[in-house]
C-alpha cells in the first residue's frame, strides 16, 4: 500500500520550492498539464513495487514513485 494518497499538493509544492515561488503563482496550473485524478489513481492504487509516474511540468522532470516520494529535477 502506498504512503501517499494524494500526491498533487506535494508535486505543486515541490515545483514551487524548486523555483523559489509560491505554489499559487505556478502557471499553467498542474491540472492543465496532467490529469490529477489519473496521477492519484496510479500512485494510490498501485501495488507495483517499482512504479514511477514521470512527466514534465514547467521545464522540470517530475517523478512520483511507489512510496509517494516526489522528486523534481
Amino acid at each position: 500500500m502506498n504512503k501517499l494518497e494524494n500526491p498533487i499538493p506535494q508535486i505543486v509544492d515541490a515545483v514551487a520550492e524548486a523555483e523559489g515561488v509560491e505554489p499559487v503563482t505556478l502557471d499553467p496550473p498542474l491540472a492543465e498539464v496532467v490529469d490529477p485524478d489519473a496521477v492519484e489513481r496510479l500512485v494510490g492504487n498501485s501495488t507495483a513495487s517499482d512504479l514511477e509516474v514521470r512527466f514534465a511540468y514547467r521545464g522540470h522532470d517530475v517523478v512520483v514513485d511507489e512510496s509517494g516520494r516526489v522528486q523534481v529535477d
